[in-house]
């Protein structure tokens, strides 16, 4: 288990959809530093050609670097799951894809990382270049256990979004599973939430921002490029 260092605060930052030079720029009028940075998905990981996504990484890696800051990101539903898990996984000195289920520790408490949800929009992007069939969140049990924060990319159905708006109807009228899958996957982050039961949830997914505490945890949706920290 990957131990953080204590004297280096935790941020955390929403979906930025591979928009570095936005991210960037809220990083620079926020003077965030000498931190960790940790994406709750869709980095927009994949949608370049393997050879220049690696040349792109390795400068990003290089500009977090300038700042002393480690930024890490789970995988969201625009993220290409071969860079985050197996001998494929990115882990630079200042970039690093964290694999589904890792487990670090910072200040003695721990948090769990768990990636993946479904695109609504999955019917019209092109496997392999827009869209990847592993994309979703995968169950694994066994893998789960009690920590202090969970960091996810779609959220348990108790949390904000509880109903399916417009878009997501439009999108189902092409696409039959649909609704019965986002639905599933909701109900699985429940089954999740039964065994690691934390204190403090971050996800994105959903383009919003939103809190609230329930059932003892505090549940909070960060909108894109939204830095939050309790620091």
């Amino acid at each position: 288990m990957k131990v953080l260092d204590k004297n280096k605060p935790v941020f955390y930052v929403g979906d930025h959809h591979g928009d570095w030079g936005q991210l960037f720029w809220f990083i620079n009028r926020l003077k965030i530093e000498n931190c960790y940075l940790i994406s709750v998905g869709d980095s927009g990981i994949g949608f370049r050609i393997k050879k220049e996504q690696l040349s792109d990484i390795k400068l990003l890696n290089k500009k977090f670097k300038k700042l002393n800051i480690v930024f890490m990101s789970i995988r969201g539903n625009h993220d290409d799951p071969s860079y985050y898990n197996g001998d494929g996984r990115i882990e630079l000195s200042n970039f690093e894809l964290i694999e589904d289920y890792t487990v670090m520790e910072h200040n003695g408490k721990l948090i769990q990382f768990i990636g993946g949800a479904t695109s609504i929009d999955r019917s019209m992007r092109k496997e392999g270049i827009s869209y990847w069939s592993g994309e979703g969140l995968n169950f694994n049990k066994d893998k789960l256990q009690k920590v202090d924060t969970l960091i996810t990319h779609t959220a348990p159905p108790w949390c904000f979004p509880q109903r399916f708006n417009k878009m997501v109807y439009d999108w189902a009228q092409d696409d039959g599973y649909l609704l019965e899958e986002l639905t599933l996957e909701r109900e699985v982050m429940g089954e999740i939430f039964k065994v690691c039961r934390p204190s403090l949830h971050l996800y994105g997914h959903f383009h919003s921002s939103w809190s609230e505490e329930v059932n003892g945890c505090k549940h909070r949706l960060l909108n894109i490029n939204e830095i939050w920290g309790e620091h």
